[in-house]
């Protein structure tokens, strides 16, 4: 099913889920950029071309996120921290986003359930935003992606000439959107097919994701493309993939935060023995999880082609570039 909405359908559409819902959606913040975050009124939504700067993975795992806490009453031990059950909408989301949560499913609603990322993702209907101008980091479609996918979403919108075409793509995103605007003709329809291809056609970087990554283990490669690295760890955070953590007990609360591979301390063992001891062996590690460990246990790989971590990275790393010249 598809819908035309102007400017103005959308706006009351936010409007009056509001009521009801949490929304969520990009909001530019001046000085700062695009973020995804709580928004009360239409007036409030970026439908821009620029990118939220961290991604909506921040709503189902939490940089840092209590999951035990000390029971109210006193008596030993922990109990489970609740989750919020009240109905979620996230409007704007990227494609490449929307695919990145179907590969984290792989991980936390698969063979072992982490009920907090799933209650999160139970709650949520997801409304995607088509992208109309791919920035020079973006690789989605040699990642299996494209800025009009709809995997993952619930529904999407494209932006086209001074209006919305949405197209719901289940029943969540039925119930979102309703009969607002008037329904897209079948002419239209049809002319739909050309614009996807033209939105695809229009990421411009190209890579061969790697094959065969066991054969490079040892490679001086490793050393050559992470010695510019300084550890950050700008690029976990801002993907919209990686999920490593870290448990900590803190004020009688145990929490789950965000780690990452690129860290010297990550695989720092309590004997004082670290296996990954230089950047060579870190960064390798993000590579091989991303392109080899992830496809070989799932059968994709573990990255969406966003460009986030190419776009912010404060040495200019390119792991698109990297991933492309891992060859044997």
């Amino acid at each position: 099913m598809m819908r035309v909405l102007t400017k103005e359908d959308l706006k009351k559409l936010i409007n009056s889920l509001s009521n009801s819902f949490e929304v969520i959606g990009p909001k530019e913040i001046p000085n700062k950029g695009v973020f995804y975050s709580p928004i009360t009124g239409g007036d409030e939504l970026y439908m821009g071309d620029s990118f939220a700067i961290e991604p909506a993975k921040k709503f189902f795992l939490k940089p840092s996120c209590a999951i035990l806490s000390e029971k109210p009453d006193g008596g030993f031990g922990l109990e489970d921290v609740g989750v919020p059950s009240d109905k979620r909408v996230i409007i704007g989301l990227r494609p490449c986003e929307a695919r990145g949560l179907t590969l984290l499913d792989k991980i936390f609603d698969a063979e072992h359930k982490d009920k907090f990322y799933i209650e999160e993702r139970s709650r949520t209907t997801l409304i995607g935003l088509a992208c109309d101008k791919p920035d020079r980091g973006c690789f989605c479609t040699s990642m299996g992606g494209s800025p009009a996918d709809g995997q993952g979403l619930d529904a999407i919108i494209f932006a086209a000439e001074g209006q919305y075409i949405v197209e719901v793509i289940t029943d969540k995103g039925r119930e979102i959107i309703g009969s607002t605007g008037k329904k897209l003709d079948d002419g239209e329809q049809k002319a739909r097919k050309s614009d996807k291809k033209k939105r695809h056609d229009s990421v411009k970087t190209k890579i061969t994701p790697p094959e065969g990554l066991d054969k490079m283990v040892d490679n001086d490669y490793w050393s050559e493309v992470s010695r510019a690295c300084v550890s950050c760890g700008i690029c976990t955070y801002l993907c919209p993939t990686c999920h490593c953590f870290d448990l900590v007990d803190e004020e009688r609360k145990r929490l789950r935060c965000y780690d990452g591979c690129s860290f010297p301390d990550f695989t720092l063992e309590a004997s004082g023995v670290n296996p990954r001891p230089t950047k060579k062996e870190r960064y390798r590690q993000r590579v091989y999880h991303k392109f080899d460990y992830f496809k070989k246990n799932f059968g994709e790989n573990l990255c969406v082609g966003c460009g986030r971590c190419i776009r912010y990275c404060p040495v200019k790393i390119d792991i698109a570039a990297i991933a492309d010249g891992a060859r044997v």
